[in-house]
């Protein structure tokens, strides 16, 4: 976003071989060992990287829209990219859908105050370890973002308050308190997540 640095992320590159055999199961189940050492390694990394600043409230009223002159793909197109990533990965579209309506209000060039980009607002040091190159592509966000969502979910046992709360505001925090961090901006997120869920799964 224009007029803040950039994170340094010299750093990642010294973690990579690391995690490079880590990265490379993504398109296949790994085991929970695997996943969860990606997740901490991540968050370190983002922990290092970006989170000195928070990340501001996600409603798309917040979302910097100005990289959307370039015409943007159809919300059908966008919709049948969900349905390939959430089979391929495992993880209920609605969860999906409700994440991305809050995140950026499903604008695939949407620009958040810290830097958040596309469609699940990946961060750059998010979509670095994510293997994401272009943000802004459709296709590549959702992947990155559907997988890592998928990752905390797996971390998180299945408990989908935990694993939102995590992706808001990192796994350090979610562990560090021991479930949602008792702030009302990560309480507000996970609860309206939840219930842009519920209506999604009415419609």
């Amino acid at each position: 976003m224009k007029g803040l640095p950039h994170p340094d992320l010299s750093g990642v590159n010294r973690v990579k071989n690391r995690i490079t055999e880590i990265q490379n199961l993504f398109g296949r189940t790994t085991n929970e060992t695997s996943r969860g050492t990606f997740v901490e390694v991540l968050d370190k990394k983002m922990s290092s990287a970006e989170k000195t600043q928070d990340k501001d409230f996600p409603f798309p009223s917040n979302v910097n829209s100005s990289r959307s002159s370039k015409s943007n793909p159809s919300p059908s197109y966008i919709d049948g990219i969900i349905e390939e990533k959430c089979r391929k990965y495992g993880v209920d579209g609605a969860l999906v859908r409700a994440v991305i309506k809050m995140e950026s209000g499903g604008n695939p060039r949407a620009v958040s105050k810290a830097g958040a980009m596309g469609l699940m607002q990946l961060m750059p040091s998010t979509a670095e370890m994510l293997g994401v190159k272009d943000p802004f592509n459709p296709e590549e966000n959702l992947d990155g973002g559907i997988r890592y969502l998928k990752m905390l979910l797996e971390k998180y046992r299945g408990d989908e308050k935990l694993a939102l709360a995590a992706y808001h505001s990192g796994p350090s925090r979610v562990d560090k308190w021991g479930g949602i961090p008792p702030y009302p901006i990560v309480r507000h997120y996970v609860k309206t997540v939840l219930a842009l869920k519920e209506r999604a799964e009415r419609e």
